[in-house]
Parts: structure tokens; sequence; C-alpha cells
């Protein structure tokens, strides 16, 4: 009898939620997509600000409703820093920052970091370096007390500078064996060249790391980590009254000095497309890139040349990957961007195709290229592209670590510090005729440059049929061979 009883119990729940998805179906209209939720605004709290009396900046961001915080130190000099016989110097200088300091030894740092629950890191990136600490408000003491002693008074110890550059060199060898990382690296030194540090390896080369020394990251270290090149960011569960007085104390003895200047050549120009080739034989996929120099963090068109690339190339549901991906089976997946850097920074579209379609691949990629340039956007792909941006917006501002790497880009680029505030105004700002002039001013086939990695034994005689311009074949440096 129970059983039967829960036989009818289940039967009549089954019907029940049986009904409720059909009435759901009714109500619904799948042929049309659903509409979008209004964009969520995103409010900073005003950026509040001191100067120590080294010269420091500070910026305070409060946000109290957790307790922690981040502090975020940036540099205003990265690889770009990096002197053109010795690329992987900034690189280097940032992991050994943390392994150590004149009063805490490697374990000892890394115990007491662990300890408080915080998390310290140092990294070096293109237009510059950071020192970034997160931990409970609780901590802050103590977290001054570390954070100072790492940014002031870094041992760069023999044994761990040692260690590193072992790793190092471990990564660039296995980098020769990887097609992405060749292809990465070597398409940078045909866009720029090695006399410029856009076109160098940000990790360097077995050469460069093989010859730095201990003194070289010292001297880079007290050249460019002073107190007037560098503004801190701090984020979270705190006052300016809290921090200044502390900051003060623990960062007495980092003295203000002068700062070089830093002037960059321009890349040599493109006068028209060509086709470099580097064999990896046995290759099961070939490693397509395509672009030229483009466009710094400063231009007037950021927004434009922005929104126009994320139709193109820089979402899954873009044409590149629709094309090359969905349409055709070719890749897992296509993409193409601007990187916006203090100077000039590189357009590339990239995929890694299957070897015998290679040819064919990239010969849609720059179908897809010069349609954007020739025809533009829709207003249909417009508004989707500026929805999208908008709706992912609030995404980036959750947690203080996220709020005060964001305030970096200000930092860096001298960006108008109202300029998240603005954002989702300037999104919506671009206009269709802005849209198409960035296509037709930055998608011109003519000015940028191919590069296929993978096994020339299969893919070369395809890829020269498609009679796109002079091939040269390059090693795996990219440099061409005599």
């Amino acid at each position: 009898m129970k059983t039967l009883l829960k036989y009818f119990v289940i039967v009549s729940l089954l019907l029940t939620f049986v009904s409720m998805i059909a009435l759901s179906s009714d109500e619904l209209d799948r042929t049309t997509r659903p509409a979008p939720k209004p964009a969520p605004t995103v409010t900073l709290p005003q950026i509040q600000k001191a100067t120590l009396s080294n010269g420091l900046q500070v910026w305070l961001v409060e946000r109290h409703q957790l307790p922690t915080f981040a502090f975020n130190l940036v540099i205003q000099a990265g690889s770009d820093h990096d002197p053109a016989n010795m690329p992987g110097l900034a690189s280097m200088t940032a992991s050994v920052l943390d392994e150590g300091t004149s009063t805490r030894e490697a374990l000892a740092l890394a115990d007491e970091i662990e300890t408080m629950g915080a998390q310290l890191n140092a990294n070096a990136g293109v237009d510059g370096s950071s020192v970034s600490l997160s931990s409970l408000s609780i901590n802050l003491d103590q977290a001054i007390s570390v954070f100072s002693d790492v940014v002031t008074n870094p041992s760069f110890p023999q044994k761990e500078f040692d260690r590193l550059k072992r790793q190092r060199l471990t990564d660039l060898i296995r980098q020769k064996d990887q097609p992405p990382a060749i292809a990465n690296n070597a398409f940078s030194f045909l866009l720029y060249g090695a006399g410029h540090p856009y076109g160098n390896n940000a990790s360097g080369t077995e050469a460069s790391i093989n010859a730095m020394t201990r003194d070289d990251i010292v001297k880079f270290y007290q050249t460019y980590y002073v107190p007037n090149n560098a503004t801190l960011i701090a984020v979270g569960d705190l006052k300016m009254s809290d921090i200044v007085a502390k900051l003060e104390a623990g960062l007495k003895n980092w003295a203000k000095k002068d700062v070089p200047p830093l002037t960059l050549a321009s890349p040599p120009p493109i006068d028209k497309m060509r086709i470099y080739l580097i064999d990896k034989p046995g290759a099961a996929q070939s490693e397509i890139r395509v672009g030229f120099p483009a466009l710094s963090r400063s231009t007037p068109d950021y927004f434009a040349a922005s929104e126009m690339n994320r139709m193109l190339g820089g979402q899954f549901s873009s044409r590149i990957n629709l094309n090359l991906r969905e349409k055709h089976g070719y890749t897992y997946g296509a993409r193409s961007g601007f990187s916006f850097y203090k100077n000039p920074g590189p357009f590339i579209a990239s995929a890694p195709v299957v070897t015998n379609k290679s040819d064919s691949s990239l010969s849609e990629l720059l179908y897809e290229i010069k349609l954007m340039h020739d025809k533009g956007m829709t207003d249909d792909e417009l508004k989707f592209v500026k929805d999208g941006l908008m709706g992912g917006f609030a995404l980036s501002f959750e947690t203080p670590g996220q709020i005060a790497g964001a305030l970096q880009s200000i930092v860096l680029y001298g960006l108008p510090e109202d300029y998240f505030s603005h954002y989702i105004q300037n999104i919506e700002n671009v206009s269709l005729d802005q849209v198409q002039a960035a296509a037709h001013n930055y998608l011109d086939l003519s000015k940028m440059v191919v590069l296929v990695v993978g096994d020339l034994a299969t893919i070369k005689s395809g890829i020269a049929s498609l009679n796109l311009g002079d091939i040269i074949e390059c090693d795996l440096d990219g440099k061409p061979k005599k």
C-alpha cells in the first residue's frame, strides 16, 4: 500500500512539472532573442589623494563592504625600458623583487605573508611594473611593514636569482618547441625589429638571460623603482588617516631621484604585404598571424577601434571566429585585437588552424579583414557590440584588487581620473560613421604582414598559390634565412 502511494505521489509531481513546462513554453516567443537587461551602473567612490614626503603619490578609494584591502604600487617602467641588448630585464627584476629583503629571507617572507592570509605579487608588463598586496584590514600594520620592506629593501639574493634564471631559460627553450610561442615572438620581431622593445620577447632571450647578472637587475631597480616614478593605489576598508602615517614610516628610507627619460624609435614602415614562413616539421596545426604596428592608448579612436574590432575578432561571436570556426571548422578559435600601449602597439589577427587548410584559413582571415575595411559594420552589429561591452563592464569592479587594477590604467596612461565614470557613455557615443572610419583607417591589408608557422612541406605551396606577396622563410626567431 505504501509503495502504491509513493507511486501516485511521484506521478502526480511529474504531471505537475510537465504542465508547468508546457505553460512556460506557451508564454515564450522562441523566435526572437530576449531583450538584454539594462546595463548595470558603476559608481566609484571619489579618488582621494595624498603625497608622501618622498614624492610618492597615494590614491585611495574607500570600500567598506568587506574588511579587506588591496595595494597596487605602479612603477612607470616595464619591458619598454629594457635595454636593446638585454630584453627580459624588467621582467626578471620584478620576479626577484619579492624573493627576500635585507631583514626577511625568502622563506621567512613567504611564511609571514601566508600567516596573514595575504597575497603579494610583483610583475612587469609592457608599459609598467607593479607590486601588489591584498589582505584583511585587521592586518594593516603588518601588511604595510611587509609591503614597505619588499619595495624599499629587496636583497635580490644571488641564490634566488640563479634559480629564477634557470627556470626562465627552461621556459625559453620550451617556447622554441611551441608553435604559438614561436609565432608570437617572431611576429613581434617582424613588426618592430630587435632595436625596439616591443619587438623582443618580454621574458628575454636565451642570450640575454644567460648574460644577465644580479648587478643588472639591481641597477634597473635603483634607476626606476623610485617614489617619484610611482603611484600607490589603495582600495578597500581603509581611510587616508589610517595609512599615510604608516606609509611615511615604512617608506621613509625610499628616496626620490631623477629618472632618465625614455624615447622609443618608430617601428620600421611596412610598404607592402609580405608573407613570412617558419618551418615546424610535423606540426598538426599552423599558427597564423596578420597585423601591423597600429595605435597607442592615447588615440582618440580608442573606443571606435575597440568596438569595430570586437565585431571583427574580439568576441566569440565575431566575424572571424564564426567564419573560421563555426562555418568552416578550420580552428578551435580565431581572434583579433589592438594592443594599446604608451607607444603604438600592434593590431594582430590570429588563429591556430588545421595544417591542410592553412591556405584556406589565411584566405578567409584576410577576407574578413578586407570586408570590414571596405564595408564596415551594420547598425545591428554595433548595437550588439555595445550591449556586450556595457553588460560586462561592472564585472571588472567587484573586488578591491580589481578596482586597483583598473585604476592602474589611469595611472599608466594618464587617463582622466573620472574615466570609468564616463566609460559607458563613451561606448554609447560611438557612431556607426566613426566605426566605419576606424575600419577604413586601421585595416588596410597593404600595410600588414603575414606570418605562418607550420609544416612548410605541407603548407608552403598552397600559401604561395594565393599570390599575396613576397614569401620569405625565417628561422624560429623571425629572422630571414640567408
